[in-house]
């Protein structure tokens, strides 16, 4: 009788083993095959996370951040490394001009790397392929790799000095604080500039600037570097994620934004004039989809970067004209921030803690300028939501959290 039972019991572990057994095989195997879990358990996971089987976990990772707690610790952080980023500035730039570039590549490495995951997740990524993102990649390959080529180092002073620096009045880029997307567009669009400043005027070991340069030299080499840019931006945006934009129409570049109605700043000015002209029909709109609208951007971007250009060469020649100009620029970003915090912070703000959820994320893109939710929106800054200089080409802009778009920076 005991031996029978023990053989039972035998045989009964022995079937559990090898059912255990064959399930952990067959997770494996499913793990192998999809590279994930099994859907009923990825359910259940998310269930006890989440509450919901349906509910994703990024959901609610960013209903947490969006909570007015969170969004007031982080407006708070911003303008706390905001105030100490400007402090550092000011001593890197008195005290140590000749190691400038080190403060600019550990400044802006994170910079980048910050904007880049937050607006993948307001589905903006796209406008970090715009030309002022390009400009500082440009500056950062100087920095790592190349720090006395002579080639690379006017081309980027050319842009740092033109189309980025006058992005700042153009698009009217703020010193803003308490708002990260807007401090981060304008030192995307700043330390550029200021790093060729130093560059130019307290040059690094083994670099010797020449004492003038010529407006066909500096002329031609900045408007081929953009001209490139702008080809591989036509490729990215035409060829290889074609299918990808158009076919989600949520993912937010350039040209969407400009495009979006009512229409504000250059793009209301550029509407205006061609129709006045008969290249538009008086009642036709932009049409971000259509490569007339497409066109058309791209002939004034290619505008507004040869004029901005012109008059870079002036400023090699005069450390005094350079100085003149940098201190002009900044004190006009300074300015757009003091008329930002007085005619508008003071009653947008408190918005981004009322009501619901939607009404919340509602205040919060308002802020932003986000098509859609800006009231009056200066034009765009160029840095996606934040621009650098204005990325006129197929659907792509730059967004950077600005007084327009987010690119008031």
């Amino acid at each position: 009788m005991e031996k029978r039972r023990s053989s039972r019991f035998s045989e009964r572990a022995s079937r559990l083993t090898e059912r255990f057994s064959a399930r952990r095989e067959g997770l494996r195997a499913s793990l192998v095959r999809h590279g994930r879990l099994p859907q009923h358990i990825h359910n259940r996971v998310r269930k006890h996370l989440t509450g919901a089987e349906d509910r994703r976990i990024r959901d609610i990772i960013r209903e947490r951040f969006e909570t007015p707690p969170v969004v007031r610790l982080v407006d708070k952080a911003s303008f706390l490394f905001g105030v100490i980023g400007c402090a550092l500035i000011e001593y890197a730039v008195l005290q140590q001009p000749h190691n400038f570039s080190s403060f600019y590549m550990y400044a802006m490495i994170p910079l980048l790397c910050l904007r880049l995951w937050l607006y993948t997740q307001l589905k903006w990524h796209y406008f970090l392929l715009d030309f002022c993102y390009a400009a500082n990649l440009a500056c950062l390959v100087q920095v790592l790799l190349f720090p006395t080529s002579p080639t690379l180092i006017m081309i980027n002073y050319v842009n740092a000095s033109g189309p980025l620096a006058l992005a700042i009045p153009t698009w009217r880029n703020s010193l803003v604080f308490h708002s990260l997307d807007k401090i981060t567009s304008t030192f995307l669009h700043t330390l550029p500039a200021l790093l060729l400043f130093c560059t130019r005027w307290y040059p690094p070991p083994g670099y010797v600037p020449e004492e003038q340069l010529s407006l066909s030299a500096s002329l031609g080499g900045g408007l081929a570097a953009y001209m490139g840019w702008q080809a591989l931006y036509l490729l990215h945006t035409e060829v290889v994620f074609r299918h990808r934009l158009s076919s989600h129409r949520d993912l937010m570049t350039s040209i969407r934004w400009l495009t979006t109605t009512p229409y504000s700043g250059i793009t209301l000015v550029v509407h205006r004039l061609l129709r006045g002209c008969g290249v538009l029909a008086p009642d036709e709109m932009f049409n971000s989809e259509q490569w007339k609208t497409k066109l058309i951007f791209i002939a004034v971007q290619f505008v507004y970067t040869a004029v901005t250009m012109l008059p870079v060469h002036l400023l090699w020649a005069s450390f005094r004209l350079h100085l003149g100009f940098l201190l002009a620029i900044y004190g006009i970003c300074v300015w757009n921030g003091a008329s930002y915090y007085i005619e508008v912070f003071s009653k947008a703000y408190r918005k981004k803690f009322e009501g619901d959820e939607a009404a919340r994320r509602a205040a919060m893109l308002e802020a932003l300028e986000a098509p859609g939710f800006a009231t009056a929106a200066p034009a765009p800054s160029m840095d996606a939501p934040n621009m650098a200089a204005p990325s006129m080409a197929a659907p792509s802009l730059e967004p950077g959290v600005a007084e327009t778009k987010i690119k008031s920076q």
